[in-house]
Order: structure tokens, then C-alpha cells, then sequence
């Protein structure tokens, strides 16, 4: 299993890399949230390599929530997708 580094960028987005490839995930600013995806809403939108990992990239993403004291919210209609 890959590690998977965050990192916060401009246009509201929170891009999640690993070895498998890239995904982007909603970060509100001014008062920051991340939206993740419902285990549900991952496996009907997230690309192939990344259907098993829902468990995997939501704890990773819940760890880098904690240090920066970043509320992590899952919801049904939360935004994800594939940057290649």
C-alpha cells in the first residue's frame, strides 16, 4: 500500500496524490472543511484502481484533517475526481 500526501490548492480543492494517481476532493476556505465522498457515492464515481481504497483514503485524509484541526464531513454528493 502507497502513502497518500494532501495538499490544499487555490481553487477550493484538496488533492490527494499516491503512486496509484491523484484525487481531488472539495476544501472549502475561510472557515476550511473537506467533503468527503459516502462509501456509496466512492465506488459509483471514483476510478477503478480506487474503488477498494474508500477505508484507506478516508482514514488518511481524516489524519491530515487532525493536524490542522480541519473538519472532515462525509457526505452523498461530496465532489471527487480523477486528475490525471
Amino acid at each position: 500500500m502507497s502513502e497518500i500526501t494532501f495538499r490544499g490548492r487555490w481553487r477550493e480543492e484538496l488533492v490527494a496524490e499516491s503512486a496509484e494517481g491523484k484525487l481531488v476532493f472539495e476544501l472549502t476556505m475561510g472557515k476550511a472543511c473537506v467533503y468527503f465522498p459516502s462509501q456509496a457515492r466512492w465506488l459509483a464515481v471514483v476510478p477503478p484502481w480506487a474503488r477498494e481504497r474508500w477505508q484507506v483514503y478516508v482514514d488518511a485524509c481524516r489524519a491530515w484533517c487532525g493536524k490542522g484541526r480541519i473538519p472532515l464531513v462525509v457526505v452523498d454528493d461530496a465532489h471527487v475526481s480523477e486528475e490525471r
